[in-house]
């Protein structure tokens, strides 16, 4: 595969028809990778979300491959709840960051990032987004703290695997301009795990901050 310029890709919504070579993408990208670090799905799972369940926004090159997908999920999975964590409204309309995959050729063009923008884009207006990131993975969690998600809180989930519970409302202001002032900030890379899930569970937040980068701010009753 040949890459292009990001700018030469052609983004669109996915139907059933692109049930195949979504799954083989979603293999290609997670190849080498341990269920610790990536959740593999089963095609099941891209086609159900293909039939109304959500949406999956793709990318493919001139030639017509495509090189990456991002999955909106409608609702929340039964193994992360988030609703049962993060004191949001019984009423509140959830949906998922549930996954993306980029193909080897294209990494490096920031197409993660590209991937969440467009899928907070696609939410509901008033919806109440999360994302769950391994600690072992900080490609995934770091592109989500650029795009205004915070860290909320540390689980395991998916057979217990360790995951951040990452969230953030689809229209909002940019989560980085709050709380700027980083004195009582705590950097989250030299945080052990328990010192962090301990942090958390006591409503302090990860953040990107101008000035500090990841960190951990104290709670000041702001966010989804």
């Amino acid at each position: 595969m040949t890459r292009c310029a990001s700018s030469e890709l052609h983004w669109a919504l996915l139907g059933p028809e692109d049930l195949d070579r979504i799954v083989a993408l979603h293999a290609q990208a997670i190849r080498g990778m341990s269920p610790d670090q990536v959740r593999p799905e089963r095609p099941e799972f891209f086609a159900a979300l293909l039939e109304g369940a959500g949406r999956i926004v793709g990318a493919c090159d001139p030639a017509g491959d495509l090189v990456a997908y991002g999955v909106l999920q409608d609702g929340p999975d039964p193994g992360t709840r988030p609703d049962l964590w993060l004191d949001w409204p019984e009423d509140a309309r959830i949906q998922k960051l549930a996954g993306s995959s980029v193909a080897e050729a294209y990494r490096g063009l920031r197409l993660q990032r590209t991937l969440i923008r467009r899928r907070i884009e696609l939410a509901d207006p008033d919806a109440y987004l999360y994302a769950t990131a391994a600690p072992s993975n900080p490609a995934s969690w770091r592109s989500l703290l650029h795009e205004g998600f915070e860290i909320r809180r540390l689980r395991r989930v998916y057979q217990d695997s360790l995951r951040y519970l990452m969230a953030r409302r689809a229209r909002m202001a940019d989560a980085s301009a709050a709380g700027r002032d980083a004195a009582a900030a705590r950097p989250l890379d030299e945080l052990l795990l328990d010192e962090q899930d301990r942090l958390l569970s006591r409503g302090w937040r990860g953040r990107l901050l101008a000035q500090a980068g990841c960190v951990l701010v104290p709670p000041e009753g702001t966010g989804p």
